[in-house]
């Protein structure tokens, strides 16, 4: 009161390292310790007081709050540096360089079923190591990027939605029963789907720090998550050149993310390295016109077309002879797989319908698992853009979970291939028209 900072700051450190001090008190002394060096000048020092308030004393609602809101280098967003229907996608590695799966970033402008103008902000992922999938998603107003609404499903993770008021978030989904979980905010928060997105709208440069309000939703826990721009690098990547702002995330001894940011105006996510894996950006590109993705193989000759939203991954596989797709589907939840072949490297008889060769792999099929059964009545012999085919639906059980196994072969004068989706057998019907168009784009020498 007197504006003797020095001597505040003596006191206020004096009760922090007194172990017998009430908490509140201490935690009081920890605010104001942050605000007195904020009052110096000294940001650096009063950023990381004000962070060992978040981290030391959760309890302190009201505290916490304040700390934010007087935080240097609390959160400014800048405009969307996207496009609408832009989407980014990387290839994901392993450190020894082994491709293993695809992640994609898409931001699209909608309007919500509540009427709504919001940003959709949608993440989708594929590890082709283990066959895991992953889609989720944010509907986040426009300006303050306020999440709405989330969605998360994964493959081993399960189901989670999410349903943002200023005041709570409500949740459900599996695990919960169906039951809707209410978690209290301390204030303004965002989804951890959409903090890719978030981190893009910041004013990054070297040095910047702050820290980000984020919900896990398939968790239902709130992180404080700390952000520091450590460098600005030259970054070669499979979509090009970049230099790029590396950005630092870490919760505690929870997590620890790096992640680079282009440093121009598009501020695209080239590169990240994270839990044992790294990803790297190889395109980005826009949902224009129908949408749809031509894929065409050079080294056996033959192409396919997918629709919009679903992404092709090319397993780039250096076994001579072999290509290998996985078509993922926009809700990720669909196994969707090309295997195409050299006739030569196969034990197909040229001379014998292709429905044979076709009875022959379902049968290894049923002598793998006791649950896999061909339906007799589903067996087709027809063409694919006149070379001979035949399809045939099997069902099965896998987890628990009732399946279908919908799977077609075709035999060009060099080549044959598999293309196969299984699904739950609820999603059946809905799936197996779809993936019909992209049977019938495939084309082959």
């Amino acid at each position: 009161t007197v504006g003797d900072l020095d001597a505040a700051i003596g006191i206020y450190k004096q009760i922090l390292d007194d172990a017998q001090a009430n908490r509140k008190l201490a935690a009081q002394a920890q605010l104001r310790l942050a605000m007195c060096y904020l009052k110096k000048g000294r940001d650096t020092e009063a950023t990381e007081a004000f962070e060992k308030l978040i981290e030391n004393y959760p309890d302190q609602k009201e505290l916490i709050t304040e700390a934010r809101k007087r935080m240097p280098g609390r959160l400014e967003l800048g405009p969307v540096p996207w496009q609408d229907g832009e989407v980014a996608r990387m290839i994901i590695k392993l450190p020894t360089g082994l491709k293993i799966g695809t992640f994609a970033w898409s931001q699209d402008r909608v309007v919500t079923d509540e009427g709504k103008d919001a940003w959709r902000l949608q993440t989708r992922r594929y590890l082709a190591i283990n066959g895991t999938q992953g889609v989720s998603g944010v509907d986040a107003e426009p300006e303050t990027f306020r999440p709405l609404s989330s969605w998360f499903a994964h493959t081993l993770l399960g189901e989670t939605n999410a349903v943002y008021t200023p005041t709570e978030v409500q949740l459900s989904g599996t695990g919960r029963e169906d039951q809707e979980v209410s978690v209290a905010p301390d204030e303004l928060i965002f989804d951890n789907e959409q903090a890719v997105q978030l981190i893009r709208r910041l004013p990054l440069e070297v040095g910047y720090k702050t820290t980000l309000p984020i919900f896990v939703t398939f968790s239902g826990k709130q992180l404080d998550v700390t952000l520091e721009v450590e460098a600005k690098d030259t970054l070669t990547v499979p979509a090009g050149e970049f230099e790029s702002y590396k950005v630092v995330l870490e919760v505690a001894n929870l997590l620890h993310q790096e992640f680079w940011f282009s440093a121009d105006a598009n501020r695209y996510p080239i590169k990240f390295s994270a839990e044992g894996i790294i990803g790297e950006l190889i395109s980005v590109s826009s949902q224009g016109g129908d949408g749809a993705t031509e894929f065409e193989d050079e080294k056996l000759g033959f192409s396919l077309t997918v629709p919009a939203a679903w992404y092709i991954y090319d397993t780039d596989d250096d076994e001579t002879g072999r290509t290998r797709l996985h078509l993922i589907h926009p809700d990720a939840m669909v196994f969707c797989v090309v295997n195409a072949r050299t006739i030569e490297s196969t034990e197909l008889d040229t001379t014998q319908p292709v429905r044979t060769f076709a009875e022959e792999r379902a049968a290894k099929d049923q002598k793998r698992s006791t649950s896999y059964a061909v339906r007799p009545d589903s067996w087709v012999e027809h063409t694919v853009n006149g070379m001979p085919a035949a399809s045939f639906i099997a069902d099965f059980v896998d987890q628990g979970n009732e399946m279908v196994d919908y799977r077609t072969y075709v035999l060009g004068e060099t080549t044959v291939a598999r293309l196969e989706t299984k699904c739950q057998a609820d999603d059946f019907d809905t799936i197996k028209p779809v993936f019909d168009q992209i049977i019938a784009s495939y084309k082959a020498k």
